[in-house]
This record gives C-alpha cells, structure tokens and sequence, in this order.
C-alpha cells in the first residue's frame, strides 16, 4: 500500500463512508485512492469552503470528523472560511490537502522564500492559528501515528479542525509493513480527579441551597454527548434553564424549565432570570459578548457564578468574576453530580417551584411573537419560522444562515423532541447554508433538513445548489426575500446612516431572481408574497419528496426584537443599557415590578 491507501484503509476502519472535496494535480494519489474504494462515497462540491462546511455538518450528525480533501495553494486557502467556522464553533473536521513535491515544501520553508513551486503557499502558518494542529507528513512511515493522532484531536476534549498536508511524492511513497500495528495513541483522560469531586460537592450544595438557580446551556453539553443526561439532570435539580444560541437544541421548549435564549437578540424572560438568579451555571458556553451583551459588568451582578467547560482557555473570562470554575467534560459532572444527590429529593422544593413558577410568568407574559408579526398585508419573517416551526417534525434538523433570518429563528423556533438547530455562531458566516448538504447526507432521510437563508446570503455559495440538485439531497430551502442585507440595514437605520450603504437592491446590491437561478440548477421553485398563503405553501414545500426552494417575500424593514441596543448620548458616545431592558425598552416601574417578582415567596 502506498501513503494514499493507507489513508483510505484508515478512514474506512473508523466507518466514516463519505468525503468532500474537489480534485486537483496536487492531491492525485489521494483522489485516485478514494476512487478505488467501495467503502467511501466522495461528494464533489463547487467550491472548497461549502466542501468543508458540508463536512461540518455531517460531523455535527454523525459524530465522527468530517473529511475534506483539496489541492494546495487556492484549494487550501478557499477552505479558510469552513475551517475557521469548524473552530470557532468545536466541529471536528478533518483537512487532507496536497502540495508540491517535498524537496520543493522543504527548500520554501527552510529558505523562507515567498514561493517556489505554482500553487505553492505557506499552508502550516495558514492553518496553525485556525486548526487544533497541523501535519506535515513528510515520512510515509509516519502516516498511521499522524492520522491516529489527528483523529483523536479532531474528537477529543473540546472538538475542532485538523489539517494533515501531504506533498504529492509522499502520497504515492510505500508504507511499510511494521506501521501496520496500532498506535499507542490514546484519547484524553476526562474523569474526574478526587480533587474534581470534591469542587463537584460544593457546586451541589450551592444548587440545593439556592432558591432561585438558574443554568445556563451552551453548546458543550451537546459536544460531550451529555443532552439526555442534561434533561434528566434539570428535571431532578428543578432548575429553570437559558441558552445560548450555540446551545438551543439541548432543552426541548415545552419543557416547563425552558425560559428562553438570552444575548443581543434573546428574551425578556431569560434577561430578567438571568439578573435575579442568586446562582448561575454556566454548562459548556464561553459567555461570548454575544450573550453578555457587549458591556460585560450589566451581566448577572447579584449571582454567584459557577463555570463548568472542558477547555481550560475558556474558563478565565474578560472582565468577568468567576466565583467557582471546573475544568472538565460536562457529561462526567452530571453523572457525578446526580450521583452525589441520590436521595436527596424535598430539597427547597416550595421555594424552588415558585421560582420555576416565576419564570414561566414571565415567559408567558413577554412573548416572542408579537400581534403586529400577523398584519394580513405583509409576511413578517418572525410569522414565516413559527409557521415552519409548527408545521416541522420532531426528527427535523433546522438550519439558518446568518442574518436577520438567523436572529428570529434563535428566537422563536420551538425545539421538538429529537430536533437539531444548526446555526453559524462564532464567526456568523454568510453561506453557511451549505452546511445543510452535510446534514441531509448524514441523517440518512430520518426527517428533515429545513434550512433558512436570506435573498444576500443565498449568493454566497450559490454555486451548491447544482451539488444538492446533483446528489437528491432533499433539503428545503426557505428563501426570506427582504431585498438585501436587512441586519445591516437595521444597524445603519440605528446610527442614522442614510441612505443605506451596500445592503439594498435599490442602492447597488446585485441579487439576481431566485426563480431563475433554481430553474437553472434544477431545482423545484415555490414562492409566497400573501400571509395568507403561507401555511398551505410551507406545508407543500415541508411535503414535497424532492429539494425544494421556497422563496418568501416578507416585510422589507422587519425589525430583530426583542434586543439589547445601545443609546446614544447627546456628546455623540453609546452607551449600553442595563442587561434587564431590551428594545422597545421598558419603563422603570415596569421593569422594577418584574424583576421584583423573583424575590416575592408568597
């Protein structure tokens, strides 16, 4: 076997049974490799960014790394985007990328040349600041310990990118038959420590003694596999439950310990538990701005806060005191954690349903969707994803590109029992709705792939669509047509930039007609301009058996609120409002009469 099968064979062991990529000189071994394998099915994208975005995706349902394959040089530095998503957002994703013959890598780095060969680019400083490790293989008998090794960091702790580069002579080099053997590598070790179990007593006897805990969810508990243990965890500790946006789907919203999401477009109900919880954990969340709010000392002041998160980087936070942090896998503390408290089961329990009782009144009391979201003359996109949410199965996996679009479905989506809610949230990259190819191949059909994108957005990796025409992938596509950028268009209305600069169709924004570019690819086109066809179409386009694009006409200026927003001064400076308040703002009786509410026993 030379390098290049080996690599298959690998890959194969691990059952990963589908690639992406686009072929190239650079990577020809390789490419002729996977072709001769009955095990894996290459998917052939457009574009090397939506080849790792889809990877993404299919890791995200698979649990498994996604696995890219490109060229060096332009292949390489258009996956930039996919990987930088991949990291910023724990995605493990595998990056196999060529590159010229070894002496001429070699003699580039060593003699710090700007190129040598064509194609040629400094791949390793590309890669080091976005990837959890980059690989030169310059051995073929290094290839099992570099892939074992790469596996596992792609999986481990907190997961993300990989990037393995080969150049083409080492691809096609023989391996040697002792390199057979299994590797010693091994996967981290997260149990806890005697130490660790005894941090995990105090934060239970906090949780016990608390009368109004609250947790926040982020996205570890779904990275550590832990989303039933966490639902058990919360239903036993009867702890009402915020999330952030990365960590939607790890709480179903009819669970009466859902309150809602929190940050610059979260809710009321969730802002208001956060600022009056006395204590807060936090459960695998980085307490990004995003869900602080940017003025990071408004946030949750009067609690005591517990971090629990198995990256130890993100346990120091920016100007924000930690009161007690662990440094450990999430599924581990609950299992521990729910351990320590067999037995113990009245704990404050009056006092602890008031609470519970106390959110739930706010929730019911500040919803989401407003009455002027129905106007019987034009679709706001706030009624377009609650329509697409009722009507949605319990197995669906719901995607949105960023945006506007994105904002509201973080908002209003309902989450059913088996659902996933995929959105871009780190780096909030536009195109990212090709991600949704990588979910359709890894559910398998099971249900749904639902993904919404704006009329901007959609542009950004248009070229996909001849993939998802291509390979059947039926994935419907819910277009909300708002005449451009309106999320920029919202912060410019803001700062009284007018008129709009580069976000509307009117002012220079070249966004062709959707109908045209699906009948071109091939795609099934629907389209809604009146609310009062807008569930019998969803339900059509929901129906259909084939990929479908649906592209809705909403309510060109429709406004993100509820929303943290800054006031301006007469000097000209912002200023951010207290947490608690989100636009359209509250007046102070209002606001101090609710937050009130949480300190009221009786």
């Amino acid at each position: 076997m030379n390098v290049s099968e080996y690599i298959v064979s690998f890959l194969e062991e691990k059952n990963i049974d589908t690639i992406f990529g686009v072929v190239g000189g650079a990577i020809l071994w390789l490419c002729k490799a996977f072709g001769e394998s009955t095990g894996i099915k290459p998917v052939f994208t457009n574009h090397e960014q939506a080849a790792v975005m889809a990877a993404d995706g299919w890791a995200r349902v698979s649990g498994k790394p996604g696995v890219v394959f490109t060229i060096n040089g332009p292949g390489m530095t258009n996956t930039i985007t996919g990987i930088a998503q991949a990291w910023v957002d724990s995605s493990p994703v595998i990056l196999i990328t060529g590159n010229s013959n070894l002496n001429s890598v070699q003699y580039e780095r060593e003699k710090g040349v700007r190129q040598y060969g064509t194609q040629d680019v400094r791949t390793d400083r590309l890669m080091e600041s976005i990837t959890k490790k980059h690989f030169l293989v310059e051995k073929a008998e290094d290839i099992r310990e570099c892939l074992e090794e790469a596996y596992q960091l792609a999986i481990s702790g907190r997961p993300g990118p990989v990037c393995i580069e080969i150049p083409i002579n080492v691809q096609s080099a023989k391996v040697p038959d002792d390199v057979w053997k299994q590797s010693d590598i091994a996967d981290n070790d997260i149990s806890a420590t005697n130490t660790q179990n005894k941090d995990i007593e105090s934060i239970v006897g906090k949780l016990l003694s608390a009368e109004r805990p609250l947790i926040l969810a982020g996205q570890g508990i779904r990275l550590s596999g832990a989303v039933d243990k966490f639902r058990r965890f919360v239903e036993k500790y009867q702890i009402p439950v915020v999330n952030s946006r990365m960590g939607i789907d790890v709480i179903e919203s009819d669970s009466e310990y859902f309150v809602g999401r929190c940050g610059n477009h979260g809710s009321r109900a969730s802002h208001f538990a956060l600022q009056t919880c006395d204590v807060l954990l936090v459960l695998g969340s980085r307490l990004a701005p995003n869900t602080t709010g940017y003025d990071i000392s408004k946030f949750s002041g009067q609690s005591y806060k517990i971090l629990i998160d198995v990256d130890p980087g993100e346990l120091d936070k920016y100007r924000l005191v930690i009161d007690q942090k662990l440094n450990m896998d999430l599924g581990t503390f609950i299992d521990i954690a729910e351990r320590i408290s067999d037995g113990i089961e009245d704990y404050k329990r009056d006092n602890r349903a008031k609470w519970v009782s106390c959110c739930n009144g706010w929730k019911s009391s500040y919803p989401i969707m407003q009455k002027a979201y129905y106007d019987d003359h034009s679709i706001s996109t706030y009624r377009v994803v609650e329509t697409v949410s009722d009507i949605s199965d319990t197995n669906d996996l719901i995607l949105s590109d960023t945006g506007s679009c994105c904002s509201i479905v973080a908002q209003v989506w309902n989450v059913k029992e088996n659902q996933r809610l995929f959105i871009s949230g780190g780096l909030s990259a536009m195109g990212y709705w090709a991600t949704s190819m990588g979910l359709a191949i890894a559910n398998k059909g099971k249900g749904q792939v639902i993904c919404f994108v704006g009329d901007g957005s959609l542009q950004m990796n248009i070229h996909e669509l001849a993939t998802i025409a291509k390979y059947g992938l039926r994935i419907k596509m819910f277009v909300i047509n708002n005449s451009g950028y309106q999320f920029v268009r919202m912060s410019q209305s803001a700062y009284d930039i007018n008129p709009p600069f580069g976000t509307n169709v009117e002012h220079g924004v070249p966004i062709p007609d959707t109908k045209a570019l699906a009948n071109a690819y091939g795609i099934h086109y629907s389209s809604c301009a009146a609310p009062s066809e807008l569930v019998k179409e969803i339900q059509k386009v929901l129906d259909s058996d084939t990929a479908e694009i649906c592209e809705i006409m909403v309510a060109k200026e429709q406004e993100v609120c509820p929303r943290l927003k800054s006031v301006a001064l007469e000097d000209g400076s912002f200023v951010s409002p207290a947490y608690e308040n989100l636009y359209p703002f509250l007046e102070e009786e209002v606001l101090k009469r609710e937050l009130e509410k949480a300190y009221v026993q009786e």
